[in-house]
């Protein structure tokens, strides 16, 4: 990657750490019954928060793809590669129901059906599920290989701390704060001298 990608891949981390907090703490905040319920109701409202869930999730694929094209200077990285690309295609997925928020305002339909709410939920949660499961295992392929450098080692730790935090549920919502630790890591990692990011 030339300074330009690095320093754009960089923005994308820091704008992301900074985007990501806000949305979800407005989104939790709409309602105290859980997760479940505050994506109901968000699904009857198309607003301005419906088009920042939008750009995190574009700015979320971006950085994944920018760091696994990123990888391909370092040596035995591609299993760490494939993962980074399926974590982009099931950010992509848990991204689209803003969809079903589409579809709802299209249609002027002020409540949600039982089968809509079901499929809004299944991907909801199946892609959150997938993510967990492929940010962890990802994790442990980075801190496993020797080749990889510290800042994506630290990177990687607190992803892995994020995974656990998810399977748990009860302790999910601090990710909320530790994901944007992670992308001011991951942007300080993007804007280091070449010859630091070269594999020794």
């Amino acid at each position: 990657m030339t300074s330009r990608d690095n320093f754009i891949s960089a923005g994308a981390a820091a704008l992301l750490a900074v985007l990501f907090p806000f949305y979800w703490i407005t989104f939790l905040g709409q309602t105290f019954d859980g997760f479940e319920a505050a994506l109901k109701q968000d699904l009857l409202t198309f607003n301005w928060r419906d088009l920042l869930f939008v750009l995190i999730g574009a700015l979320e694929v971006c950085v994944y793809l920018s760091l696994s094209n990123h990888l391909k200077s370092h040596f035995n990285a591609r299993s760490a590669r494939i993962l980074l690309c399926a974590m982009a295609a099931v950010v992509a997925i848990f991204h689209s129901t803003v969809l079903f928020d589409i579809y709802l305002a299209l249609t002027n339909q002020n409540t949600l059906s039982e089968i809509t709410g079901i499929v809004a939920m299944v991907v909801a949660f199946g892609s959150l599920g997938l993510y967990t499961l492929f940010a962890a295992v990802f994790s442990i392929v980075c801190l496993i290989n020797k080749h990889l450098p510290p800042l994506l080692k630290v990177f990687s730790v607190l992803m892995l701390l994020m995974s656990i935090l998810q399977m748990t549920l009860v302790l999910s919502f601090t990710n909320v704060f530790l994901f944007p630790a992670a992308l001011l890591v991951l942007s300080i990692y993007f804007v280091k001298d070449k010859e630091e990011l070269e594999v020794i």
